[in-house]
């Protein structure tokens, strides 16, 4: 057997190990020494083929091991993602979120990037919002939707609903204590999210779920992953790419606000080039 490393764009590295006939380093170089008196665009096509194959076979590795979703998330890889496994399941995950902007676009990062890793099992999983108590949120979510453009029709209170606690119930009651594990805070170690994930998709494979009759339609699926916690560094070098691209900046309406009556502007010169900073009061 021999080691191979794969690297991703985000510096995150996974070892497997593979079969000698699959990648061997003398046959890797026979390849590299044939391809040397090939045509430019020969060797072009040597080097793409040789690419799906290494893929092709660490998916197989993959798959005959138990590959957690976050070791899966580690090859953020084009061809890879082409051979992800088909959706079995659509379920919901709600976000709970702060009453900051940084706090939200750092709660919805993480919902992001759990909605990829349970991608890896099969599972489409819908965000659903759900804002805190204290009124605050609003004026956070104003400059969330103002800045970011795929925001705009997030609805930030979907899952303040009475349906949404009585689905809640509904779920509490048919897993009991187990209904923890579909429970994800800042005390989640990336082995628990993993874990929470395949529970996820355990008890979505069951035949027992319960029918939960509601006046109004609900968003929100049994089971359904709730999820309470910040973006993490690891987490966040893993997607930052699908992140990033997610909170796309509206620079049109963003870069042109103005204060209103009840905020503070202070303006900084630094040499020429002038800083404006705005300070929202505290409700």
């Amino acid at each position: 057997m021999s080691e191979i490393t794969l690297r991703n764009s985000s510096h995150s590295t996974l070892d497997v190990a593979t079969p000698s006939f699959v990648f061997s380093s003398s046959r890797y170089t026979a390849v590299t020494e044939c391809a040397a008196v090939l045509t430019p665009s020969l060797r072009q096509l040597l080097s793409w083929l040789v690419t799906v194959l290494s893929v092709r076979a660490w998916i197989l590795v993959m798959a005959a091991k138990d590959i957690s979703p976050s070791q899966w998330a580690s090859v953020n890889n084009a061809t890879a993602l082409r051979h992800l496994p088909p959706i079995v399941h659509n379920a919901s995950m709600v976000i709970q979120l702060g009453g900051e902007m940084g706090n939200q676009l750092s709660m919805i990062s993480v919902g992001l990037a759990l909605r990829q890793q349970a991608r890896y099992l099969g599972i489409h999983a819908r965000i659903v919002l759900r804002h805190q108590d204290h009124s605050k949120w609003m004026r956070a979510r104003e400059a969330t939707q103002t800045c970011f453009i795929k925001t705009k029709s997030m609805d930030f209170e979907a899952a303040n609903t009475e349906e949404f606690s009585q689905i809640s119930k509904a779920q509490t009651d048919w897993l009991g204590k187990n209904n923890t594990f579909l429970f994800i805070d800042n005390e989640s170690t990336n082995e628990d999210m993993d874990q929470s994930l395949k529970y996820w998709k355990e008890v979505l494979d069951r035949q027992d779920r319960p029918s939960v009759v509601l006046k109004n339609a609900s968003m929100v699926s049994v089971p359904h992953l709730f999820v309470n916690r910040y973006i993490k560094n690891e987490q966040l070098d893993l997607h930052f790419d699908d992140i990033r691209d997610f909170f796309r900046f509206d620079h049109e309406r963003c870069c042109k606000l103005r204060a209103s009556a009840e905020e503070i502007v202070l303006v900084r010169r630094i040499g020429i080039l002038q800083l404006k900073i705005i300070l929202f009061p505290i409700t």
